[in-house]
């Protein structure tokens, strides 16, 4: 995991930001992951590999360059945590054609990520609602760890034993805030005393705004965001 000074050094610059969720502390990176200290566990979202080549069946002029970048900015967030746990939280895969698109370098390069920590899951998710075998790694609906669940989609908790917060995906939540009299827009992380949404890592991903019903409904409780621009971040004041 990473070490004590690199942290401070990406906390002084604003590319990271601790928080406390559900009795414990993660670290939130400007890059979009989660980093779970206790676990030596990064997480990301929604990354949509092969969106850019399933568009351009519809004649859509996006670049299909989307999954190599995406699996660079892993790459570099990996490279920076070493952590020996990945989660992902679901809709990794754009579509259920995706691995056939994919060129083999790739995949390849998707497998080496997966290799080179301990363990690695895919949470299965509405894009993608079953892994394929070439992809190494764990698979499953949900994960849960320690009293916390990890999903695509919210759930209600009463299902869960043990389970009383939950991280969740799917949304790819998005923020526009002035500062300074500099308006900034970009995705974000929302959290809860007992909901954390994550902001969508794939390179193509669009986003929903935070005052959209969708997400309004979900939140509830009072609520903070912490907006991603420009490799940096930018945490709110609580909203009730």
């Amino acid at each position: 995991m990473i070490t004590e000074d690199a942290l401070l050094a990406k906390l002084h610059a604003r590319t990271a930001c601790l928080i406390n969720f559900a009795d414990h502390r993660f670290i939130l990176d400007a890059s979009g992951a989660l980093v779970w200290p206790r676990h030596d566990m990064v997480v990301f979202s929604d990354l949509h590999f092969e969106k850019g080549s399933f568009l351009s069946q519809f004649a859509n002029p996006l670049p299909r360059f989307d999954t190599a970048k995406t699996i660079t900015n892993m790459q570099n967030v990996l490279q920076e945590y070493n952590p020996k746990q990945v989660i992902c939280l679901g809709d990794s895969l754009h579509d259920g054609n995706a691995l056939s698109r994919m060129n083999n370098r790739d995949l390849s390069d998707i497998n080496d990520l997966v290799r080179g920590v301990n363990a690695w899951f895919w949470v299965l998710g509405n894009h993608d609602p079953e892994m394929p075998d070439a992809i190494l790694g764990q698979s499953s609906e949900y994960y849960e760890i320690d009293n916390i669940l990890w999903v695509h989609e919210p759930e209600n908790l009463t299902r869960f034993a043990n389970a009383t917060a939950q991280v969740i995906g799917h949304f790819h939540p998005k923020l526009s805030v002035k500062k300074a009299r500099h308006r900034m827009t970009g995705k974000c992380f929302v959290s809860t005393e007992n909901i954390l949404l994550m902001p969508a890592f794939g390179q193509y991903t669009g986003g929903l705004w935070v005052e959209d019903e969708a997400i309004q409904s979900l939140l509830q409780d009072p609520y903070q965001t912490h907006l991603l621009f420009n490799n940096k971040l930018y945490s709110t004041g609580i909203k009730a």
